[in-house]
């Protein structure tokens, strides 16, 4: 079966449990102590969305418990 647009990827950075968690598509990809760091993946992950031509959106829950969505990161030009 061809699919003229392919299914966004969903990136998902959540407080939970004293730790983020990065989850692609729902899949847990790691766990961090600190924000910056699951934003690097995040990144990683936005830029392999990218690369593969998929749409793709990010959704932030903070510590506080509240959710933000927003466009995934741009993937940093090369060189």
């Amino acid at each position: 079966m061809d699919v003229d647009k392919p299914t966004a990827m969903q990136i998902i950075v959540a407080w939970r449990d004293n730790k983020w968690v990065v989850q692609r598509n729902a899949v847990e990809v790691g766990a961090y102590a600190y924000r910056a760091h699951a934003m690097d993946m995040a990144r990683t992950l936005s830029a392999e969305a990218a690369a593969q031509g998929l749409d793709c959106y990010m959704l932030v829950r903070q510590q506080d418990g509240r959710w933000d969505e927003h466009p995934c990161p741009k993937p940093a030009p090369d060189g």
